[in-house]
């Protein structure tokens, strides 16, 4: 079954399912000024159990942003490497294409 044929949709005269339209309003909160540039101030907080999970929470945050720069930087690491050995750059990864 072709993903598009669900439910009648991307056929001509249906409309599209209604998490389109979730995600339309998802983005047009999420696009709202300040609301993803939030700078979070744990020492805002009363001191207690809320103000530790808000350090808790952003350790968490901030651990998951540096495993994600060196994972990158390992990537073009490998990348320089494979050009060095080669000569030529590496294959870059191709998406499927839906059918």
């Amino acid at each position: 079954m072709h993903w598009r044929t669900r439910a009648g949709f991307g056929q001509p005269g249906k409309s599209p399912p209604a998490y389109i339209g979730c995600a339309a309003l998802l983005t047009a909160i999420v696009g709202w000024p300040g609301f993803a540039t939030a700078q979070v101030n744990c020492e805002a907080i009363p001191p207690g159990p809320n103000r530790t999970d808000c350090y808790i929470g952003l350790s968490r945050i901030n651990r998951q942003k540096s495993e994600i720069a060196a994972g990158v930087a390992q990537q073009e690491t490998d990348r320089a490497i494979y050009r060095s050995v080669t000569g030529r750059s590496p294959k870059t990864k191709t998406h499927r294409t839906q059918r």
